[in-house]
């Protein structure tokens, strides 16, 4: 007979994966590690300082990305324009959000490296990348699956008269959609699931219980997706970082599909964490981005859209108004149906117990 599950509806959130380690008083009985710090003559704060240590250094860590992102690309954009040769190439690219993004990117990734060394990770092998020779498999069965979710929101889309197939393409246009298709997904893939599910979700498991930890990396995963906007900005000065960092946000009040978008993104990456948590690797989770990406890519390739709606996705395309800057078919409910779907099959109740990435 089945055993109970260890994780059933009433734990879904519970913080019991939290170390309240016992320790042995002076009278032979046993106290919460609380406690015993109170004995020592610690002040509650700090009590209770090492339970939060990690959220707290994610959000300093985040805090100072975009602080830096802020003030590095005025600077960055104002030497390539200046007189200097070696950075001519780049004068083509004048719009001051690419900067924006590439300074963010740049201070993100060596962020992470101080993130290491401050939260004393030890090694890759903690952050979800085991040996690759043995998680192939992973990788290959994500793919497949990221690859398949998402060509069945295509086909339904298709079916139901949303969509049409697009003009046909010719031999070089597949070339390069899947040179292109492939680089992304490939590079997306390996470094948001290393930044969110290997260093971020990670770090929240030693704090939280892991489907808190999940959920509170997956907010981070859905809101910084909202940040997709391109201003036109005539006068870069030393503040525009700033400035304009409002301008970046995505207008929600002029686009009834962001409801959908958010909530898909977040369900996306409960199901990224979960697979994590499920294989104790990052493998599985890379595989199921990169398939979506280039799912996704594929589809806006080979359909284009003839109506839109809330439950189907937007139908604009390329010109479309500023807020249509979200991937067809990932704004509508019906991803969300499927989305939920794979979510609760990724963090639903088993007796099968969490695999930690550092075991």
């Amino acid at each position: 007979m089945r055993s109970k599950s260890r994780y059933g509806p009433s734990l879904l959130f519970s913080i019991s994966s939290i170390n309240s380690s016992v320790k042995r008083t002076a009278h032979g009985t046993t106290a919460p590690h609380s406690v015993q710090q109170k004995t020592l003559g610690v002040r509650w704060p700090s009590v209770y300082c090492g339970r939060v240590r990690n959220v707290a250094a994610i959000t300093v860590y985040l805090i100072t990305v975009f602080a830096g992102a802020a003030l590095l690309a005025p600077f960055a954009w104002q030497a390539v324009f200046a007189d200097w040769a070696f950075l001519g190439f780049l004068k083509e690219h004048d719009d001051f959000h690419r900067y924006f993004n590439r300074c963010l990117m740049l201070i993100a990734i060596g962020g992470l490296v101080v993130l290491w060394r401050v939260m004393k990770i030890e090694s890759w092998r903690e952050l979800g990348w085991l040996p690759p020779r043995t998680e192939t498999g992973h990788l290959a069965r994500g793919l497949l699956l990221g690859l398949a979710s998402v060509t069945a929101l295509g086909a339904a889309a298709l079916l139901a008269g949303v969509r049409d197939w697009a003009p046909a393409h010719s031999v070089s246009e597949w070339g390069r959609h899947l040179l292109n298709s492939i680089g992304a997904a490939a590079i997306v893939g390996i470094l948001e699931e290393t930044i969110f599910r290997g260093m971020l979700f990670q770090l929240l498991r030693r704090d939280l219980a892991w489907r808190w930890a999940a959920v509170v990396s997956a907010v981070i995963f859905s809101a910084v997706h909202f940040l997709n906007q391109r201003p036109e900005i005539d006068t870069i000065t030393w503040t525009t970082g700033f400035t304009a960092l409002p301008q970046f946000v995505h207008p929600f009040s002029e686009d009834p599909y962001w409801p959908a978008y958010f909530v898909n993104l977040f369900l996306s990456g409960l199901v990224l964490a979960g697979a994590v948590v499920r294989t104790g690797s990052i493998y599985l989770a890379i595989g199921i981005h990169a398939g979506w990406i280039l799912a996704l890519k594929t589809c806006n390739f080979v359909l284009t859209p003839k109506s839109g709606s809330t439950f189907w996705g937007h139908g604009s395309t390329e010109g479309g108004p500023a807020w249509a800057k979200t991937p067809p078919l990932l704004d509508g409910w019906l991803a969300t149906l499927l989305l939920a779907t794979l979510a609760w099959f990724m963090l639903r109740p088993n007796d099968v117990e969490p695999k930690s990435t550092a075991a």
